[in-house]
């Protein structure tokens, strides 16, 4: 008969291939999907009330491939990669600059909420148990 003591059971392979997320990283994912959805779907619909022109191909080609790379960022991340960390982060930072720029040139006070949500992303990417969960995974 075998006895296993508890550093066999929770050893360090198997610690990290069953860990979960922390609750940081799982909010800051569904926010960041959803502010990236939500985003890209209304700049498809305000783009388009007055038509498409060459400018709004090419700002909706641009923010819908941002979108895109806050959408596969997350994915990274939730497998424990450190550049889908990152990913986020410049993703967040991203959508608080733009929504500054939007504030400061069309006056566009709904975006407010925008830039308000980018940085709870940011700020929740930068706390303690999301950094352990990405280190713990490596």
């Amino acid at each position: 008969m075998t006895t296993q003591t508890n550093s066999e059971v929770l050893s360090p392979e198997r610690r990290t291939a069953t860990r979960r997320p922390p609750a940081t990283v799982i909010v800051a994912s569904v926010l960041t999907v959803l502010l990236a959805s939500v985003g890209t779907y209304g700049a498809i619909y305000f783009s388009g009330l007055d038509g498409y022109g060459p400018v709004d191909a090419t700002f909706l080609s641009m923010y819908g491939y941002l979108s895109l790379i806050g959408i596969v960022s997350v994915i990274a991340q939730f497998r424990g990669s450190g550049i889908g960390q990152a990913g986020v982060i410049a993703w967040g930072i991203f959508m608080a600059l733009f929504t500054l720029v939007k504030l400061v040139t069309i006056q566009e006070t709904e975006a407010i909420s925008f830039g308000v949500v980018a940085l709870i992303v940011v700020a929740l990417e930068l706390t303690p148990p999301t950094r352990r969960f990405i280190r713990s995974r490596h």
